[in-house]
This record gives structure tokens, C-alpha cells and sequence, in this order.
């Protein structure tokens, strides 16, 4: 009925609830969730890329950017996680451990450079050729370190399917 509460939790706040449960991991289901994460991440960038590219509606662009920055803020959780993970404990397996932290890797440098990127975007003032040039340049690294986050994820769920 409209208007009316229900006693019964939503599920964003079960989801809360059920946080220790969830994220209480092993190494291997942190990866797991980090490589769903940085696949999703990648996901929206390009298709925020598209919009951008079909020139559409500000409404439609700043929605489209504020779910990217929603995917890098879970991203950037993903990597905290799984770093907390591996102190205590690691994945059994060598090679889906060495993936892992290919990802890992990847997952860093990508939110580094996108952190980069946007400061840049927003220092620049001048339209001066070399400041273009300077921005150009990062931009071109953000997106090196943006396929390297799908070509992890790529190696990372054909080691291990169910991951994804």
C-alpha cells in the first residue's frame, strides 16, 4: 500500500546487514567480487564513451557519469578488500593467485590514472598546445591502464568461469 511502511527490511539494508557474512573472505572470493567489479567498471566507461560519442542530453551524460563514479568507488572497496584478504591468507592456487594479482594490479593503475586524468582535466585553464598535449597524453594513459583492466578480468575469469 502506498504511504505505508513495511516492517520488513529492504534489501539494501539486508545487504548491509549481511556485510560481515559477505565480505569475512577468503582471498579467492575477494578476487572474484574485484573481478566482477573492474569488468562492470570497464563496462560503464565505455559506455559512457559511446554516449559521449553520440553527443547526447546532459541529463543522460551526468547520470551516465555519476554510475562511472559509483563503479570506480566499488572498485577501489574491491582492491581495499582484497588486499585486507591477502594479509592473513592467500589463494591455493598458484596461478589463479598470480591472476589475482595481475588484477590486482590492474584495478591500481587504472584508478590511479583515471584520479590523474580528472585532476589534470581540471587544473588546465589554458587551452595552450602543450597543456592539450599533456592532458591528451594522460587520457591516452587512462585508457592503457583501462584495457589492461579488461584483459585481466578476460584472464582472470577464463582460469575461473563460476567467478563471473
Amino acid at each position: 500500500m502506498p504511504g505505508t511502511r513495511s516492517s520488513r527490511p529492504s534489501n539494501t539494508q539486508q545487504l548491509h546487514e549481511d556485510e560481515d557474512v559477505a565480505f569475512n573472505a577468503h582471498p579467492t572470493a575477494c578476487a572474484d567480487a574485484l573481478s566482477r567489479t573492474a569488468e562492470e567498471c570497464a563496462r560503464q566507461r565505455e559506455r559512457l564513451s559511446r554516449l559521449i560519442a553520440r553527443n547526447v542530453g546532459r541529463a543522460e551524460l551526468t547520470a551516465a557519469h555519476a554510475i562511472v563514479d559509483t563503479c570506480d568507488l566499488a572498485l577501489e572497496e574491491c582492491v581495499t578488500q582484497y588486499e585486507e584478504a591477502c594479509k592473513t591468507d592467500s589463494i591455493p592456487d598458484e596461478s589463479l593467485r598470480k591472476l589475482g594479482n595481475v588484477l590486482w594490479h590492474a584495478a591500481r593503475e587504472y584508478l590511479r590514472r583515471h584520479s590523474i586524468a580528472d585532476h589534470a582535466s581540471r587544473l588546465i585553464k589554458q587551452h595552450d598546445a602543450e597543456a592539450l598535449g599533456d592532458l591528451h597524453f594522460e587520457y591516452e594513459l587512462e585508457a592503457s591502464a583501462a584495457l589492461a583492466l579488461r584483459h585481466a578480468c578476460t584472464s582472470y575469469f577464463k582460469a575461473r568461469p563460476e567467478a563471473a
